[in-house]
């Protein structure tokens, strides 16, 4: 007797006998119709994870083709790209469906925004810091439904979703660059947690931007800290005393940009301490309004440029491309800002 070869095609029935639910029950969670419980949603999904089933194609964008996005409510990155983004896709002919999450209810919210027939979604800031198990199950989904999924993060991820990030390395070596112009040597980092991924790719281009000018980055130089205003009023202190010879500072944000801004200008008002009695240049990563005012240089790129590149990312996944973690168009080149 001749061997059945393996059916190798999955089908709605598959799922929905290893879902234990009916085919109908199937149907209607992946046409986004219909009252499901949210058990048996997930049960249906998780059948679809392990199955790796797939709805078949259908056409890309039509005109008010509805994509959502997921984002923390107190991720200050989200809030600032959300209004860039809705911008950018209704150039493109999207409507921007925000759906509010934190890394536990992920998958609940996307589930939503798939029952409502979204053609693509957008993870952004905090929610990449999901166990990496939900990012994959959230993957699965996306994928089985032919779903763009793009993240929008603060840094490069190695993760199942391609993220579009800035290029932090670049930053920090721009505004190196630019101060060793300037004849300075002892370029301190203020700011960032010591396990900031941000911090670390930020490091790393500060680095590399002294040893190509022959000097090396001592980790003396560098004073992590919260990003709250007072923190980083501290902190800027504390660096100064500690590595008096410093001469200019890359500060991690604009809060601790504005902080030690302030700090240096009160102790040169007062001269309290010798050590404030000299000019020390300041640089700070991202975008900040005020800081423009105040003439401070800024690196970053800019929300809307990010917005931008996740619009043709979103596009290019529609077109049948794969994004893959270390594809160059996740990496967006930040800039210098100019004054307002």
């Amino acid at each position: 007797m001749t061997a059945q070869k393996p059916r190798t095609k999955i089908t709605q029935q598959d799922v929905a006998r290893l879902a234990g639910v009916s085919v109908a029950a199937v149907s209607l969670v992946l046409g986004g119709k219909g009252r499901i419980s949210p058990e048996g949603v997930e049960r249906i999904y998780q059948a679809i994870d392990q199955l790796g089933y797939r709805l078949p194609a259908t056409p890309s964008v039509t005109p008010f083709t509805r994509s959502g996005i997921l984002l923390s409510p107190d991720c200050a990155f989200a809030a600032g790209l959300l209004p860039e983004l809705s911008r950018a896709l209704q150039q493109t002919g999207f409507t921007l469906i925000p759906g509010y999450a934190d890394t536990s209810t992920l998958l609940e919210h996307a589930a939503q925004l798939l029952a409502q027939d979204v053609r693509g979604i957008f993870v952004c800031g905090k929610l990449l810091n999901a166990q990496p198990d939900t990012l994959k199950a959230l993957h699965a989904r996306a994928t089985a439904r032919h779903v763009a999924l793009t993240a929008v993060g603060t840094h490069f991820h190695t993760g199942p979703l391609a993220t579009i990030h800035p290029d932090n390395a670049l930053a920090a070596h721009m505004a190196a660059d630019a101060l060793l112009q300037q004849q300075h040597q002892n370029i301190g980092y203020l700011g960032g947690e010591n396990h900031s991924l941000v911090r670390a790719e930020r490091l790393g281009g500060l680095s590399l931007a002294l040893g190509k000018a022959g000097l090396a980055f001592s980790a003396s130089l560098s004073q992590p800290c919260a990003a709250t205003f007072d923190d980083s009023f501290r902190a800027v202190t504390q660096l100064i005393k500690q590595s008096p010879k410093i001469s200019a500072i890359l500060c991690d944000n604009p809060t601790v940009l504005l902080a030690a801004h302030h700090a240096l200008a009160e102790g040169l008002q007062t001269s309290r301490w010798r050590l404030f009695s000299r000019r020390i240049a300041l640089t700070g990563f991202g975008e900040c309004e005020h800081s423009l005012k105040l003439a401070l240089p800024l690196v970053a790129a800019r929300h809307t440029e990010m917005a931008t590149r996740a619009v043709e990312c979103l596009h290019a996944q529609l077109a049948g491309e794969s994004l893959l973690p270390d594809d160059p168009r996740l990496k967006v080149s930040p800039a210098f800002l100019a004054s307002a």
